[in-house]
């Protein structure tokens, strides 16, 4: 599939590129704070895979001195139309940024795109630009789950799926800490009544049939069974 036709099937376009709703407000502050990042104002932050510059425009509103690098050229387009610092996919991320030099680099809905050696890749060279115990946050369908399956094949560029265990596998082959392996951040206030009574259902929902489904068909253990999975890899103060 084509770029262009990519972006389209997706619904972005030049005019809802770099807005970001109240809800996205609420999601990237809930899940920058439960991945242990409490502020980004002046921090550099490195986004793989900025897509329609949601993340983008949410980070530059909080003050944040961001970067970002995407494959599709239209959107590449757009990003610097906007006077955003972004960058081809294609290069090399410590071509892009100095070494040691970013204090967050973000992938939301990206890695399940790559190969598992481009995912290998990308982590090594976002070990390089990040600094001594800096944060890589990603979000991917998970593949834990049974209700990930959804996600993961109902897009056709999608070519790998990832799991707790193999996190686990892909931190060890590149040099990082796992920090968090869990399901994304649900935030119940900021967005209202409705939402809030809405959420709340879902959550307790989640909390009672989560642990029976663990228990009845994987023997217990700590799988992610959102449909999402949210992976927070941290770079250690010393190399290993």
């Amino acid at each position: 599939m084509s770029g262009a036709r990519y972006a389209e099937w997706k619904g972005w376009n030049s005019e809802s590129f770099g807005t970001c709703s109240a809800a996205d407000e609420v999601y990237f502050a809930a899940e920058l704070r439960r991945a242990g990042v409490e502020a980004v104002d002046g921090s550099y932050i490195l986004e793989l895979g900025f897509g329609n510059g949601t993340f983008a425009a949410w980070a530059l509103k909080q003050g944040a001195r961001y970067s970002g690098t995407e494959l599709i050229p239209a959107l590449l387009e757009r990003g610097r139309g906007k006077g955003y610092d972004v960058y081809a996919a294609e290069a090399a991320l410590p071509d892009l940024v100095e070494s040691s030099s970013r204090d967050l680099v973000v992938a939301f809905d990206v890695l399940e795109h790559c190969s598992e050696t481009d995912v290998i890749r990308l982590l090594r060279e976002a070990y390089i630009v990040l600094k001594p115990g800096a944060r890589l946050i990603a979000r991917v369908p998970s593949g834990d789950s049974p209700f990930g399956r959804a996600i993961q094949h109902g897009d056709l560029t999608h070519r790998m799926a990832l799991g707790s265990s193999s996190v686990r596998q892909l931190a060890g082959e590149t040099g990082f800490l796992v920090a968090q392996v869990r399901e994304p951040a649900f935030p119940l206030l900021g967005l209202g009544a409705a939402p809030f009574f809405r959420r709340l259902a879902v959550s307790l929902a989640r909390t009672i049939a989560y642990p029976v489904l663990r228990r009845a068909f994987m023997g217990g253990g700590d799988a992610v069974l959102s449909p999402d999975m949210v992976i927070v890899l941290s770079k250690p103060y010393r190399d290993n």
